[in-house]
């Protein structure tokens, strides 16, 4: 029933991956399709391997502006499967249960957390530094922007935080080979690379 639910929201006009299943094609066979999805969804997390066909990125060059010749004017675009992409969702929704269940966030934390934004972060700090200075102490802050912050996450440092965090057994397995061997395939003017690994 997750599956079949987790179909509908997804938005139709999303790109395939490079299998080339769309969105609306699973969308349109949803009450035929979410069951055998399920079964190989319980078997990937059952087996502790993830598929490494749903691994492959397919990576579009988007121009932003200045001169077409610097690559660092392009903004790469990634699309994965779009079966994975379901997959995906479905594990984090776990994930996100087990996090909220067992209260593993601090409450401070607004990033990618439902009913919490960039304002609730600066609400919540507004009020922390206005108390401070009405009880006559003084704030200190310090702002940091990590570029391409996603980019540097070391999958050492992730499994481990999952562990410690009470991620075990066969669902540790499964998110160690779910960050293992990603690879992208760059798509332009009609030509493809070669699988590079990320």
């Amino acid at each position: 029933q997750d599956t079949f639910d987790a179909l509908n929201p997804l938005n139709s006009r999303k790109s395939p991956g490079l299998d080339g299943i769309s969105v609306k094609l699973l969308k349109d066979t949803s009450d035929v399709i979410a069951q055998p999805l399920a079964n190989i969804f319980n078997l990937s997390l059952q087996t502790t391997i993830f598929p490494d066909e749903w691994k492959i990125a397919k990576v579009s060059p988007v121009f932003k502006e200045g001169n077409k010749t610097d690559c660092g004017n392009y903004r790469p675009i990634s699309v994965i499967s779009v079966v994975a992409k379901l997959f995906e969702g479905l594990v984090y929704n776990q994930l996100r249960t087990f996090i909220a269940d067992n209260s593993i966030l601090v409450e401070q934390q607004s990033g990618f957390r439902s009913q919490h934004s960039t304002e609730t972060a600066l609400l919540g700090s507004t009020n922390e530094w206005l108390y401070n200075m009405d009880c006559g102490l003084i704030n200190g802050v310090l702002f940091l922007d990590l570029k391409k912050a996603f980019d540097t996450v070391d999958h050492e440092i992730l499994l481990k935080k999952l562990h410690l965090y009470g991620i075990k057994g066969t669902t540790y397995a499964w998110f160690e080979s779910y960050i293992q061997n990603r690879k992208s395939i760059c798509l332009m003017n009609g030509k493809k690379s070669h699988a590079r690994e990320i």
